[in-house]
């Protein structure tokens, strides 16, 4: 069993949050829903909303009955209900491809006396290596693709400084679709959608059970560390519990409000979604 020690999933604005995290006795993760860049919903919410509720749904559906299985099995079935639950629900409304809903996850699970990581996309999952250091697990090459977008944003600021958060998104769309455009293909980026491609893609590694602590994060939890250079790994094994990691959260917040987002620390959004899960194996 993994014992969850603190877990938030924490909007980052007005609109409903985009990322999910859970847990379920060996197992643990965080999803992180990628903003849609053509303005389409599902029942009401942004696709990336639905997509992240739709796998965290899926996962809590599928695991009690799948403790047998190898995690790509699981993962496989956890895509294929997504999948059919999105045609379902987009039967009168095709998709270009680059429009399909996605989303990064990280994934832990006990296997007897080893921990898997599993991780696709920009969420990571921090642990105690046999060193003592803290790792950070998970690549991904969204980071290259992000800095395109904010290439442009660069340069649309240099032209013209007051645009407003709205006014900078319609000058980096075009780049944003792009990218898009290069979801789940050879030399683009590789992340959970409505196809199972992207599973032959994971980032996984097991490592020794412990009982030390490992924390598995959304990006926007991340930014304490990647963005605002603020934190390091170490201090995210150190959220013991609920009461520090939300201290934690109020932490970012206050970060995100108080910097500008053009002119400051880059970003397309003053504050993300933010999910972070701290446990230790039981």
């Amino acid at each position: 069993m993994l014992q969850v020690c603190a877990l938030i999933s924490d909007a980052g604005g007005t609109t409903p949050n985009e990322d999910a995290a859970g847990h379920h006795g060996d197992w643990a993760w965080v999803i992180d829903g990628a903003t849609g860049v053509s303005g389409a919903t599902i029942d009401g919410l942004s696709d990336a909303a639905w997509f992240a509720r739709a796998l965290d749904q899926a996962l809590r559906r599928i695991l009690p009955d799948s403790g047998h299985l190898p995690t790509d099995a699981v993962l496989r079935r956890v895509v294929e209900d997504c999948a059919q639950a999105f045609a379902q629900a987009t039967r009168d409304v095709p998709r270009a491809w680059h429009e399909r809903p996605s989303a990064a996850f990280a994934l832990l699970r006990r296997l007897g006396e080893r921990l898997e990581m599993t991780t696709l996309g920009d969420c990571q999952i921090i642990h105690r290596a046999e060193d003592g250091q803290a790792r950070v697990f998970g690549t991904s090459s969204i980071p290259v693709f992000e800095e395109r977008t904010l290439g442009a944003a660069r340069q649309a600021l240099q032209e013209t400084p007051d645009l407003t958060p709205a006014g900078l998104w319609d000058r980096v769309v075009d780049q944003l679709r792009a990218n898009r455009r290069c979801m789940n293909v050879d030399g683009g980026y590789w992340v959970l959608s409505t196809d199972t491609a992207a599973l032959a893609h994971v980032d996984r590694a097991t490592i020794p059970v412990d009982g030390g602590p490992l924390a598995l994060c959304s990006d926007g939890f991340l930014r304490l560390i990647d963005l605002f250079g603020c934190w390091a790994p170490d201090g995210f094994l150190a959220l013991e519990d609920q009461a520090k990691a939300e201290a934690a959260l109020r932490e970012l917040r206050r970060i995100e409000a108080a910097d500008d987002p053009h002119h400051g620390h880059l970003r397309l959004k003053r504050s993300d979604d933010a999910s972070f899960i701290l446990v230790r194996p039981a």
